[in-house]
């Protein structure tokens, strides 16, 4: 993964994606552990303490994720936020309605366009695939 951008982020944004994804998370009803082991990665990588990602947790279903994708004003960022959420919603093998929702609200607020969601999503789909055949080959998984 690459993590050039997150040095570029500010912490009020860092807040915003984790926000946006625990929304994001809660959106089709059913939290996996993957998609907790995502958010706590994520949580770590952009150097969110325990403590206040356990406070987001706790208010996901306040959180409001077009007030907060509209604290995301550089193009750029927009758009590894966008990959970001693609790569949760899809992390559990169903993408789901409402994620896909959140997805698209989000990427329009922040002006991401409908196609450039559409080609972030089938890159990261790509790449989950690639992954998954990787560690078929390499004997990593049972398939």
């Amino acid at each position: 993964m690459d993590d050039a951008y997150i040095r570029t982020l500010s912490l009020d944004e860092k807040l915003a994606f984790l926000k946006i994804f625990c929304k994001l998370i809660k959106a089709d009803g059913s939290i996996d552990a993957e998609e907790i082991s995502f958010l706590k990665s994520m949580a770590a990588r952009y150097g969110v303490d325990n403590a206040t990602m356990v406070g987001i947790i706790k208010s996901a279903d306040s959180i409001d994720c077009m007030a907060e994708a509209r604290h995301i004003t550089n193009r750029q960022h927009a758009l590894e936020l966008i990959k970001e959420l693609c790569f949760l919603a899809n992390i559990d093998d169903d993408l789901d309605d409402n994620e896909l929702d959140i997805v698209i609200d989000v990427a329009r607020v922040m002006g991401v366009e409908d196609d450039r969601v559409v080609l972030i999503n089938r890159w990261v789909l790509d790449t989950l695939i690639l992954n998954k055949t990787g560690n078929v080959i390499l004997e990593r998984d049972n398939g």
